[in-house]
Parts: structure tokens; sequence; C-alpha cells
């Protein structure tokens, strides 16, 4: 009855009457309450189906939208012409097409094509990857075919990884007069191009190198507040307090040890490409004096190829870890993601390794670092916590005491003892849970990878001391503060001068 008594109340009488009213506002809510309430009564399956399919659309509905707006926008240029190599970028500039011998001079890339060998093509379109974009997609805004760009992926595969692209890498797609693909060259970093050139339905791939002029700079500074602002108050490239933090890593925390009134100096390479563009080389020496002491560094070239930092005495810089802060013991319980806890009886991670001995067995510390934490709680019981550097932290948990002068702040040499083995906090015999973090993540302390220690083999001793002289020799010749100077490349030096400078 009720909806026939709306349906009264919404048409008139009159010479109008055959026409339709307006519904006012509290009609339709009246109306729609009415047969919402009259569905949900006669058919509550029905109603509850539709109320269910009603707040999906609601949700996914703007979704919806965003995902096909985004994938029109990306492939609007394939949609429009999927063939096209005329280089006109759908984003208004970020490729661009020269055609014929004089363009491609005018573009300034006859050094690199000279080292490409490629055939001087009928059309060129030069591009970068865009950030958050595949190389797959970038290819299609050029022109490329989807078959092609397949076949060049999987033809570079041993050369070069095209799902690790990086925004700003340029490339070129050389076509013939015809308008087919004929090579591709992609830049992998300042120092190399991949020549990928087509060969019927194949392709054949090689990295050239591309020529530069190295040149040889001593960049010296006093530290302020930091190497990093130090390095750019004098105008030096900041990448090179990565550098020195890489190196003396294993002997300096740049955050924690570095004082106001500190020095440093680098001797480093730069690299000068024909572009004008310039790209840090290696770092030949430095030396950094703070606290007090002079910390020195000195790349050698090994007879094995390999090289290494050492110090002026032919010490390495790169510091190993023992394998076991114990001399005698066996392992009871290896590092697991998911261990049966022996006392709770759940499976729990057990990020350490346990070491089974006898109540008191000393526990010496596996490398050169600063007491971070000596203290107990119910689950680890006495434990210390020793940080080695800016990445490396070890743990040594249910000690039974810890040794004469182990406290917060003290430094400890790799092999001292640091505490006894016990059984504190939660634990079912005496045993060392020994951890170490890196990087903020704990790794197993039996499969990490220790960098090498060794000095300078004895029969390389006299090529390194004249490595690191004719290093010395050009720091003493820019004897400096907060500037960088263009040196020679240094180049051995005979004895007598040295004794002679010092």
């Amino acid at each position: 009855m009720g909806v026939k008594v709306l349906a009264r109340q919404t048409w008139g009488r009159g010479p109008y009457s055959s026409h339709r009213k307006k519904f006012s506002l509290p009609q339709i809510v009246a109306l729609e309450d009415h047969f919402g309430t009259l569905l949900a009564t006669r058919y509550p399956v029905l109603s509850l189906i539709i109320q269910t399919c009603s707040r999906i659309v609601r949700r996914l509905l703007p979704i919806l939208v965003v995902l096909i707006a985004i994938s029109v926008y990306t492939t609007r240029h394939v949609v429009l012409d999927p063939m096209r190599l005329d280089g006109k970028s759908p984003d208004g500039g970020a490729t661009e097409t020269t055609t014929g011998v004089g363009a491609i001079e005018a573009k300034s890339d006859a050094g690199a094509d000279q080292i490409m060998g490629a055939s001087l093509p009928g059309n060129v379109v030069h591009g970068e990857i865009s950030r958050g974009t595949p190389f797959f997609v970038e290819m299609q805004r050029a022109g490329v075919p989807p078959l092609e760009i397949q076949r060049i992926v999987a033809a570079s595969k041993s050369e070069f990884n095209f799902k690790k692209v990086k925004p700003g890498q340029t490339y070129s797609i050389y076509s013939d007069p015809t308008g087919d693909l004929d090579s591709l060259q992609f830049t992998v970093d300042a120092e190399r191009i991949l020549k990928i050139t087509k060969i019927g339905e194949d392709y054949s791939t090689r990295i050239d190198t591309i020529p530069c002029r190295v040149d040889h700079y001593i960049t010296s500074g006093t530290i302020h507040q930091s190497i990093y602002a130090t390095l750019q108050e004098i105008e030096a490239d900041p990448e090179l307090a990565s550098y020195l933090a890489a190196i003396f890593q294993w002997d300096i925390d740049f955050f924690k040890d570095i004082r106001k009134d500190d020095t440093f100096s680098i001797l480093y390479e730069q690299k000068v490409f024909e572009d004008g563009q310039t790209q840090l080389g290696k770092v030949l020496a430095a030396k950094v004096f703070t606290q007090g002491e002079e910390h020195y560094a000195f790349r050698h070239r090994l007879k094995n190829g390999s090289h290494h930092y050492y110090d002026e005495k032919g010490k390495s810089l790169q510091k190993s870890l023992l394998r076991s802060p114990l001399k005698f013991s066996r392992v009871s319980s290896s590092f697991s993601y998911r261990r049966l806890h022996p006392v709770h009886r759940t499976y729990k991670p057990h990020l350490g390794v346990d070491y089974a001995a006898p109540h008191g067995t000393p526990v010496r510390s596996t490398g050169n670092g600063t007491v971070a934490a000596v203290t107990r709680n119910s689950s680890n019981g006495k434990y210390i916590k020793i940080r080695h550097n800016s990445r490396i932290t070890t743990y040594y948990l249910h000690l039974s005491r810890f040794a004469k002068g182990i406290r917060v702040g003290k430094r400890v040499s790799q092999g001292q003892v640091i505490g006894y083995v016990g059984a504190t906090g939660i634990a079912t015999g005496p045993h060392l849970d020994y951890r170490i973090k890196v990087g903020g993540k704990f790794v197993n302390p039996r499969r990490i990878k220790l960098p090498p220690k060794s000095p300078v083999p004895a029969d390389e001793m006299a090529l390194f001391e004249r490595t690191r002289d004719s290093c010395l020799l050009r720091f003493f010749e820019a004897a400096s503060n907060d500037e960088t100077l263009i040196v020679e490349k240094p180049s051995p030096v005979i004895q007598g001068r040295m004794e002679a400078l010092f």
C-alpha cells in the first residue's frame, strides 16, 4: 500500500496530469528506504549480494580508473604509431632525431660513433632512460617494435642486464635508409658503451671502452663539521667522503671518531672524457689525522692482479674478524630463522651461533672495536656488545661475568678477553651465543665472508715501498689545506731523494 500511496502523491492532476512531477529529496529517500526494506524482507540473500557488490564497486572503481589511465598514458605512443622511428618523444623532447651524416656530426657524437664502428645510418634517435621507466617501454616509445626489443634483450644477456637500467643512461637507435632497425648503442656507464648490431634476424653485441684522459689531483682539508661538508666548502667532489669512509672503515668511524680541526688529504685520479664529462677514478693514497693519530692508506697492486690498501708499514687496512670468540669449543646450535627453542618449546629465529664450552671459559673479542654495551636482561643474561665500525657489531650473550676493565666506551683489540662463558638468562647450560650484525641485519657468523688481512708479501715489499714513497712525495709537494691541486702522476722515486725530503 505504501508504494501506491507514494505513487499517487507524486502524480499531479488537471491539464498536466500526463507529465511526471519532480521528486523531492524526502520522497526519494523514503522510496529508497521502502524498496530496500521490502527487498531485505522478501529476498534477504539477494539483498546481501547487491550490498556486497555495491561496496566492492565503490572501492575498486577509483583504482581501476587510475590503472586504466596509467596504461593509456604509458602506451599512447605505441597505440598511435607503433612503428614510428621519427624520434618524437611523447614526453615533449626526451628523444631527439637527426638524419644524415651532417646531423650526426652536429650532435657531437663522432667520437662515440668512431669507437662503435657504426655505419652511417639514414636515421638516428637519441634519448635517455626516464625515471621509473623499464627498458622495454623506453624502446617502445622510441619506436622499436616489441619483437625486436625482445631479441635485443636476449642477445645482450651475457653483456648487460637490461632489467637493471638506471635513469640517465643514454642510447642511440640507428636505422637504415628504409627505416628498419640497423643498430643500437647503449651507455652502460661513463667508461663503456654497449653496441648491438643487427645481422639478418640476429644481433651481435660487444662492449667498447670510451677513451679518456686521466688527471691526478690532491684534495686536502681541515674538518669543521664533517668531511662531506668540508669537501663542499672547498668545492671538491663530495663523493670523496664515501671513498675515505670505505678505505678506513676498519680503523675510523667517520660518524663517531672525527673531531673538529682534524685534517685529511686524498691523492686520486679523475677521468676526463671527450664530451667533457668527468668521473672519479681510483684513490691512490690518503691520510687522515684524527685524535692525535695519523692514518695512512696506499693502494698497491699485488702480483695476482688484486688491489688492496695498506698502511705505511705494509699492513692491510682490511681487518677481519676471528671465526670464533672461543679458542676451544663446539657448535651446539647454528644460525637459523626457525629453531625449536630448547626452553620455550616453540619455533623462533635464532640469529646467532651457540658455542658449548665449560663454565668460565674465556671469551675473546673477534675484532678491534669499542664496547657499546655491558649489561644484562632476562633473556640474554649478561652480555657485551662491541661496535667494530659503522656497519659491523658483535654480541656475546649468556656470560657468567665480565672481564676486568670492560666498560662502555673502552677500546678492545682482536683476541682480547672480554668475558667468561656462563648460563645466565634463558639457557639450559653453559654456552656462548655469538651474533654479528652487519648494516643493521644479523648474519650467520659461520658464513660471513671475511676480507683478507694479510700484509704485503715479503717479495713485493720493495715495490710497495716505492709506490708508497711516490705518493708521499706528491703529498709533500702539495702541502696545503682546503684546496684541490693538480699534480703529476706518482712514479717510483729514488730512496735518497725521500731521505733528503724528510
